[in-house]
C-alpha cells in the first residue's frame, strides 16, 4: 500500500522571488504551509538564513526562535502530540544540527511526526575544509548517518530539481508517525526551482486504511463472549496514540458496552476521567488499583498502547497467561500478543462500539472501584510537599487545561496526584529527556498563542530540568504566551538521590546541590514576569489560583525536600504505610 498522497495546491508562488523567480527556500516553506505546518520551530544560523528569510515574508507562517535546538525539537514534538498534526524544526549546521538529535529520538521512540529541515555547508566547500561541514565522512561527521539512526527517513539534497521528492520522502514518513530529516545545503537553499517542481508520489509500504473489518467483527464476538460468561470480565489498556487521537469518548463508549474498566498508561493518562470505571494508571508510577483491575479480568483490550517497560512495570506476571488484544498503527513492544494493525484508532473504536452493543442487549456495569495511590513515607521536612504542589495545582486547573510534566520526580507526582479529566496530558518517556516539559509546554503555548486561541498550558518539572531549558522561559515571554511554570525545587536531582539511597548507601552523594533562588533569579532577568514563591499551603493555594487566572506566561516556584520518596513502586521501602 502507499502513503497518503499529497499534491501541491493551487498557490501562486510565481512573486516569491527576484523577476517572478522561486527560490527553493520559499518553495519549502510555501509546501510546509500547504500542508498546515504554519509554525517552525528552531535556531536561526548561516547555513539555514535563507529558510527562515523565507519563513519570515511567507504570511502566515511564523518562525519561533528557541534557545537550544533541542528544545526547538521538543516544542515542535509538543505541538505535534496535542495536535495529532506533523510539526517542523528547522536548525543550521554543526552543533546545531547535534543539538536537535536528542529532541529526534525523543519522537521517534514515541512514534511522534517531526520535520527536521537542517541547513549544511555550501556544496562547493563540501570535503574541502568548510565551516561544519558534516557531508564528507570520514574527515566529517557523518550527519546523514546520525540522522538517520532517529529519523524514518533523511535526505540529503544535492540540487533544485531534487528537493521535491526529498520533501514528499518525508512528507510519507510523517504519515507514519515518525520523524523525518532533510539535509539541505546553503547553496542549494538559495537556487531557483524549476518551474515543474512539484511533490511527487512516494511508495512507503506503509498502510493508511483505518482497519480490517473481518478482524474487528472477530474481536467483538470474542469480547461478548468473555463479558456473558459467568467470570469474564474485559479490561481496556489505553496508551499514547489513544491520547494524541483524544480518544477518552470513545473509549468510555466502548467501555460503557462491554462494562469493562478502563486503565491507561503513564502517556495515555488524559484518556481517564477518574471514578467511575477508571482505575488509573499502570508502570512503576501508576496506581495499585491499576493492577488489581488487569488481575480481575479475563482479556486485556490494549488501545494504542506500545506495552513498553514504562508502561507495564510490574505486570508482566500479571499479564502472562491472559489474552491480550492490542489495537494501534504500531506493534507493542511485548510478546505473546494477538496485534490488529489499525490506521484510524477512533473510527475502529466506534465501530467496535457499534457491534458489541448490536450483540449485547443488556450491557453490564462497570465497576466503581476507588483510583489508590502507593503508600509513600511522608517527608520531614516543613512546607509544601510534591504531593500537595501537584493536587493544589491540579484543583486550580480550569476544564481543558493542557499540563506538560516532566521526567523525574515531577512526573511521578503529576501522573500520580493530578486530578483526572483537566485536559490533554503529556510525559515524554520515550527517552525521558530532563527539560523535555519545559521546551514543549512552551511550543504548545506559542501555537495556541499564534492561533489567538490564547488556551493556558501548564508545566510540571524539577529544578533538574529548569537548569536544562528553563531559559525557554524567555522565548514564551517573547511571545505572550500563556504558560504557567511550576517547578518544584530541591536543590537536587531528586529521583537519583532516591536511587542513590536505595541502591549506593555507602557512596556520598553527588546529586545534591548548593541552595539556588530560582523565583528571585526569573524575577531579577525578566521584568515583568509574575514570579510566585509560596512557603505555604496557604499561600500555595493563592498563588496557583491567581496565576493560573492570569494571561501571559509566569512562574510558580515551591521549594520541595530532596529526601521526599516520590510515587515510584521501586523506590518505596517495603512496610511503608
Amino acid at each position: 500500500m502507499t502513503a497518503t498522497v499529497r499534491r501541491n495546491p493551487a498557490t501562486d508562488l510565481s512573486e516569491a522571488g527576484p523577476r517572478g523567480t522561486v527560490s527553493v527556500a520559499d518553495y519549502i516553506v510555501q509546501q510546509l504551509l500547504s500542508d498546515s505546518i504554519s509554525v517552525v520551530y528552531g535556531v536561526h544560523g548561516a547555513n539555514v538564513e535563507d529558510l527562515y528569510d523565507a519563513a519570515v515574508r511567507l504570511p502566515g507562517m511564523t518562525p519561533v526562535v528557541a534557545k537550544h535546538e533541542f528544545a526547538a525539537g521538543a516544542m515542535a514534538d509538543g505541538a505535534a502530540r496535542i495536535t495529532g498534526r506533523p510539526a517542523a524544526v528547522m536548525t543550521t549546521s554543526g552543533g546545531g544540527a547535534l543539538n536537535v538529535v536528542a529532541a529526534l529520538a525523543e519522537s521517534y521512540d514515541s512514534r511522534v511526526p517531526v520535520l527536521a529541515i537542517i541547513g549544511t555547508a555550501p556544496s562547493a566547500l563540501v570535503g574541502r575544509g568548510a565551516f561544519q561541514d558534516m557531508l564528507s565522512p570520514p574527515d566529517t561527521i557523518d550527519v546523514a548517518a546520525v540522522m538517520s539512526a532517529v529519523t524514518g527517513s533523511c535526505c540529503v539534497v544535492t540540487s533544485a530539481e531534487e528537493v521535491p521528492a526529498a520533501l514528499a520522502t518525508a512528507l510519507a514518513t510523517l504519515d507514519r508517525s515518525l520523524p523525518a530529516a532533510i539535509l539541505l545545503p546553503k547553496d542549494v537553499q538559495a537556487s531557483v526551482m524549476p518551474e515543474s517542481g512539484r511533490l511527487v508520489h512516494v511508495e512507503t509500504g506503509h498502510d493508511n486504511q483505518g482497519f480490517v473489518i473481518p478482524d474487528l467483527d472477530r474481536l467483538a464476538g470474542e469480547l461478548c463472549a468473555e463479558v456473558a460468561g459467568s467470570a469474564g470480565r474485559v479490561a481496556i489498556w489505553a496508551g499514547d496514540e489513544a491520547s494524541v487521537a483524544d480518544l477518552r469518548e470513545p473509549v468510555d463508549r466502548l467501555a460503557d458496552a462491554l462494562g469493562a474498566t478502563v486503565v491507561a498508561s503513564p502517556g495515555g493518562r488524559d484518556i481517564l476521567c477518574g471514578g467511575h470505571g477508571c482505575a488509573g494508571v499502570t508502570g512503576v508510577m501508576g496506581h495499585p488499583s491499576a493492577r488489581r483491575a488487569l488481575e480481575r479480568s479475563s482479556v486485556c483490550l490494549v488501545v494504542g498502547c506500545r506495552m513498553s517497560i514504562t508502561d507495564r512495570a510490574g505486570l508482566d506476571d500479571v499479564l502472562t497467561g491472559r489474552r491480550v488484544i492490542h489495537l494501534g498503527a504500531h506493534a507493542p513492544r511485548y510478546r505473546d500478543v494477538d496485534h490488529l494493525p489499525c490506521g484510524d484508532l477512533g473510527a475502529a473504536l466506534g465501530y467496535l462500539t457499534e457491534r458489541v452493543s448490536a450483540i449485547l442487549d443488556h450491557p453490564p456495569g462497570r465497576s466503581s472501584g476507588e483510583i489508590d495511590v502507593l503508600p509513600v513515607p511522608p517527608t520531614a521536612t516543613p512546607g509544601p510537599t510534591m504531593r500537595t504542589v501537584v493536587e493544589t495545582v491540579g484543583a486550580a486547573l480550569a476544564p481543558g487545561t493542557t499540563v506538560f510534566a516532566d521526567a523525574g520526580n515531577a512526573g511521578a507526582a503529576a501522573i500520580h496526584h493530578l486530578p483526572w479529566g483537566h485536559g490533554r496530558f503529556v510525559v515524554a518517556l520515550g527517552m525521558g529527556g530532563m527539560g523535555y516539559a519545559l521546551a514543549a509546554g512552551v511550543g504548545n503555548a506559542i501555537r495556541t498563542a499564534i492561533a489567538g486561541t490564547d488556551e493556558r498550558t501548564v508545566v510540571i518539572a524539577g529544578d533538574g530540568s529548569f537548569f536544562m531549558h528553563g531559559m525557554e522561559i524567555h522565548t514564551a515571554i517573547e511571545f505572550d504566551a500563556s504558560v504557567t511554570f511550576v517547578i518544584l525545587n530541591n536543590d537536587a536531582h531528586g529521583m537519583c538521590i532516591t536511587r542513590e539511597r536505595q541502591f549506593f548507601p555507602s557512596t556520598p552523594s553527588i546529586n545534591r546541590f548548593r541552595p539556588t533562588d530560582i523565583a528571585a533569579g526569573l524575577a531579577a532577568m525578566f521584568a515583568g514576569l509574575t514570579v510566585a514563591h509560596p512557603a505555604h499551603l496557604t499561600e500555595l493555594r493563592e498563588a496557583a489560583a491567581d496565576l493560573l487566572s492570569q494571561p501571559g506566561p509566569n512562574c510558580l516556584v515551591v521549594d520541595v525536600d530532596p529526601d521526599e520518596i516520590p510515587p515510584f513502586a521501586p523506590l518505596i521501602p517495603k512496610g511503608s504505610p
